[in-house]
Parts: C-alpha cells; sequence; structure tokens
C-alpha cells in the first residue's frame, strides 16, 4: 500500500458543479485524479482547511458518532476501478476488532480527513491509474481512469484529427466494458 495525500481540489472547465481531487503519493510524484461532486468537494474542502461549517456536516456526524461509539477509523484504502470509478474501503477497529466498510473515495477521504487518519491505495492500482504532467501543461490520464462517455467523446476527436491508432483503442476499451457489462447481466 502507498500512502496519499490530498494535494489539490479543481473545479471543471466544462462543469463547474463536477470537480475533481488531486491525490499524490505522499513519498513520491505519482497522482491520480478522483471525480467528485460539488457536495464532496465541499466536505474535503472544509477538512482540509479546518473550516468550522457551524453545525456538522453528514461526515462531521459520521466521524462524531464512530468515536462517540470506541470505533476508530484505521486507514483509507482505495482498492479498485471500474468504469472510470474509485471503490474504497474504510479500515476501522473497536475493542481489537477490525472491520472493512466498503465506501464511495470522496466520502472515505472527507471521513479520513477529519478522523486524521490515513489514506492508502494498492500499489499495483496506482502503478496503473497515476497521471503524467505533459510539457504543455495538459495532464494525460490512462484510458482505463475514464469514464465511457469521455472514451466516445475522446474518439470521436481522434477519428476528427486522423488519429486513427487511437480511436481505434479507445474503441476496445469501450467495446470491452460494453461485454463486461453483459456478462454481468447475464449472471444476474
Amino acid at each position: 500500500m502507498v500512502e496519499l495525500v490530498v494535494s489539490d481540489i479543481m473545479s471543471k472547465v466544462s462543469d463547474h458543479r463536477a470537480h475533481v481531487l488531486l491525490l499524490q503519493e505522499k513519498e513520491g510524484l505519482r497522482k491520480i485524479i478522483v471525480a467528485l461532486g460539488l457536495l464532496e468537494a465541499q466536505a474535503i474542502v472544509f477538512a482540509k482547511r479546518e473550516i468550522d461549517p457551524g453545525r456538522p456536516l453528514t461526515h462531521d456526524l459520521f466521524a462524531s458518532i464512530a468515536s462517540a461509539f470506541g470505533i476508530e477509523l484505521q486507514y483509507v484504502l482505495i482498492n479498485r476501478i471500474s468504469d472510470g470509478t474509485f471503490h474504497s474501503q474504510l479500515h476501522y477497529c473497536k475493542d481489537g476488532e477490525e472491520r472493512d466498510v466498503d465506501s464511495r473515495t470522496s466520502d472515505a477521504i472527507a471521513i479520513a480527513l477529519r478522523a486524521g487518519a490515513p489514506i492508502y491505495i494498492e500499489e499495483e492500482l496506482l502503478n496503473r491509474m497515476c497521471i503524467h504532467d505533459e510539457r504543455n501543461g495538459a495532464i494525460s490520464i490512462p484510458i482505463s481512469a475514464a469514464d465511457v462517455k469521455t472514451l466516445r467523446t475522446a474518439m470521436e476527436n481522434a477519428v476528427k484529427e486522423e488519429n486513427y491508432e487511437l480511436a481505434m483503442k479507445l474503441k476496445e476499451e469501450i467495446d470491452s466494458r460494453s461485454s463486461a457489462a453483459d456478462e454481468e447481466n447475464d449472471i444476474k
């Protein structure tokens, strides 16, 4: 596991209601981007900047209830990605008994910041999903980190620019996700 720290929160240029969270490894340069909604971004900003909202937000309330019942958050683990969405677990301990609780990554980070708990990611996942800063200031992300809508837009742009090799890679990723979703529906 690799420890991450909150590096920055930014609004998406195309939609100011959507935000991205930039997490960076504590002892290195690799970074990942996590998509957030407005409320989740606000909760993380409040915790990061130690802003007192006057009344407890949902994440504050959750952390207070856990503390009141002697439940200690040991750490958060970002453990997988599915269709461009990271998934996490909250690792709790109470009276020596440990438990993992499934969580949205944005909620897990908001709670971890309030509890002073570390945030980790699986090494393999960080290697696969880390972003790279390009020369012109743009950021590139792995294809597997993007959602299907973003992939389709990128594929259309690649075709317009006659970058057929990239368009084909994007189409293969879209098709593989369709096949996986179909197989999952067949199982149900």
